[in-house]
């Protein structure tokens, strides 16, 4: 029912974004950003440093292309815009999911609609990006607690 497994992984992860939550605001980061980025490294296909290079670059490609999107869109502005970003961007998140470093989709997405959520403010996009991060710290935490409860029993 309860395991070491389970209950150590979780009590990591639940500790460190608290932690967040304390930190991020003070930092001026709201502290959602970070969730956003530490969703992104769970989700993610791979886990560890091994697999940070391609969520960084997926997270960071959405984020990308979101502001791309918010920028364009401020300086040209119009519905019939705004509509050919979305295909655009869309499009492009989705095509460069071909590559390897770019595979995890989804990831895009994250910095993508995050990105847009904050209105492109460049402290919640660090946070997204500082998430990732978080959500590795979570992860290797709760490893660690699980192995080091292992070894005592």
């Amino acid at each position: 029912m309860f395991k070491a497994s389970n209950v150590l992984p979780a009590f990591a992860t639940a500790l460190l974004c608290t932690i967040w939550m304390i930190l991020a605001p003070m930092a001026g980061i709201p502290g959602w950003s970070g969730f956003a980025g530490c969703t992104a490294y769970f989700a993610a296909p791979g886990k560890g440093t091994k697999s940070l290079p391609a969520t960084f670059a997926c997270v960071a490609s959405g984020i990308a292309y979101a502001l791309l999107s918010l920028n364009l869109g401020a300086l040209i502005g119009g519905q019939a815009f705004g509509l050919f970003m979305t295909f655009a961007t869309t499009f492009l998140m989705c095509f460069a999911g071909g590559s390897k470093l770019l595979s995890f989709v989804p990831g895009a997405f994250m910095g993508s609609f995050s990105t847009f959520a904050a209105g492109g403010d460049m402290y919640a996009v660090g946070g997204i990006l500082l998430g990732v991060l978080l959500g590795l710290a979570c992860d290797t935490l709760g490893k660690a607690l699980v192995s080091a409860s292992a070894s005592r029993s």
